[in-house]
């Protein structure tokens, strides 16, 4: 029969393994609840980022079928698309009520409450145009799978605004400038993707009018071109 020391060495070693593999295991399972995370917030990041993209394609199919981009600008006309007025609460799928007036003014001068024309006009590093900056008005917004069959569309909600170029020195922002004149013929773009929690992805690009050759005529057949194409990031505080 073995001593009463050895019987404790035996019944502490047993604890330290059995403490050891515990330790292991927990770390374990640890690493694959992380790494799990990491790959779903990796792929909503870029179905999201996809949805924006998409959203632009749409935006432009919409604005080539725009015969007047003035009143695009001025905020009178919203893709048919649209559902709804370009303002109210939209809920999205497993995520926070999104209200849409107030993104709009946080793009356009960073206050929900809404923008006066100071605001608008106040020259900052993003928005350094003074009266030719960017008027963003709501043109396509909706939830992603209602504008077509897409496999990932999910949860997701997408907003596109337009605006006015920067290459324009009119300070009508509301208005493209004449034929002939800088800027002529080009809008701006961006597209925010919302998804779950506060998932979001934003793109921007340039929405160029092209006119393509007709081989069935001498004419042109009017279209657009996507130009300038970029991924917003957020400032990170």
């Amino acid at each position: 029969m073995p001593a009463p020391s050895s019987r404790g060495i035996a019944l502490i070693t047993v604890l330290l393994i059995t403490s050891i593999v515990f330790t292991m295991a927990l770390g374990l399972s640890l690493i694959v609840s992380v790494d799990h995370l990491a790959v779903r917030n990796h792929r909503e990041s870029a179905t999201l980022l996809q949805a924006a993209d998409a959203g632009i394609e749409l935006a432009a199919r919409a604005m080539a079928q725009a015969p007047d981009w003035n009143q695009v600008l001025a905020g009178g006309a919203q893709a048919a698309a649209a559902d709804g007025p370009p303002s109210g609460t939209r809920q999205i799928e497993a995520g926070e009520p999104l209200d849409l007036g107030a993104q709009t003014n946080l793009l356009n001068c960073g206050v929900i409450a809404g923008c006066s024309t100071t605001d608008l006009q106040a020259i900052t590093e993003e928005r350094p145009w003074g009266a030719d900056n960017p008027h963003w008005r709501p043109f396509l917004y909706g939830p992603l799978r209602s504008f077509a069959a897409y496999r990932f569309a999910g949860s997701v909600y997408v907003i596109v605004w337009v605006a006015d170029d920067g290459r324009e020195i009119d300070g009508e922002p509301e208005q493209d400038g004449p034929v002939g004149a800088p800027g002529h013929g080009v809008v701006r773009v961006r597209a925010d993707a919302f998804g779950r929690g506060e998932g979001r992805r934003a793109v921007e690009a340039e929405l160029v009018r092209v006119c393509r050759p007709d081989s069935t005529s001498s004419g042109c057949v009017p279209g657009i071109r996507v130009q300038s194409w970029r991924d917003v990031r957020r400032a990170v505080p």
